[in-house]
């Protein structure tokens, strides 16, 4: 449960430094380009852990 702790915040972070580059790039703070981004980081991320979930759940089944 630890080891999901700090991958949601390593997670997290990355979506922070994305935000940050996307906001020097454009030299402007854009909350509707913020949201946007992390719309879409957190729907793709939600879909990986829903897949890995499914992936590890088969392999452990699989061991028993």
């Amino acid at each position: 449960m630890c080891a999901l702790g700090i991958s949601f915040i390593l997670y997290m972070f990355i979506l922070f430094v994305i935000i940050v580059v996307v906001t020097f790039h454009a030299r402007d703070f854009d909350l509707g380009r913020t949201l946007t981004i992390t719309a879409v980081y957190m729907t793709v991320l939600l879909i990986y852990f829903a897949i890995l979930f499914v992936v590890f759940k088969r392999k452990i089944d699989a061991s028993k």
